[in-house]
């Protein structure tokens, strides 16, 4: 009897720590930024690996999110639409690029600052911009010159 009720308490305490766990998921993967903060364009040859609601970096620190993506129809390009924290100013030379966060980790659009004085406004379109590399093609590459 005692055993049962041993097995009740420690069933329990896992849910808990099951329950807090969700919880805390949910909280780290809101919808950034809470400020609504302002709206740019990306346009990226391959936008593998990035979806919406993926994180935008700078410097490590996530400063903004992926709202919306679709094909241009003209270019056969993924449009990304992005929303980035409001006390944020981006400089017009800026870089744009979807980066790893290593060989298990997930993709990010990682922000690379230029030096300009002219920052973006809500709405452009930031031109520069680079591609996840594909690791299958790299060992695909690396397994072909050993050959």
């Amino acid at each position: 009897m005692a055993e049962n009720k041993l097995e009740v308490v420690v069933g329990a305490a896992v849910l808990l720590i099951a329950g807090i766990f969700f919880y805390l998921l949910l909280l780290e993967n809101d919808t950034f930024p809470e400020d609504g903060g302002y709206e740019l364009m990306a346009e990226f040859n391959s936008a593998q690996g990035v979806s919406v609601g993926t994180d935008v970096k700078l410097a490590g620190i996530a400063v903004g999110s992926v709202t919306d993506m679709a094909i241009n129809p003209e270019t056969y390009k993924a449009d990304v639409k992005l929303i980035i924290s409001s006390d944020l100013d981006i400089p017009v030379d800026s870089f744009l690029a979807v980066s790893s966060e290593g060989l298990l980790g997930g993709n990010f659009i990682e922000i690379l600052p230029g030096i300009d004085f002219e920052y973006f406004q809500p709405g452009e379109k930031v031109v520069q911009t680079q591609s996840s590399v594909d690791f299958m093609s790299v060992m695909a590459g690396f397994a072909n010159s050993q050959n």
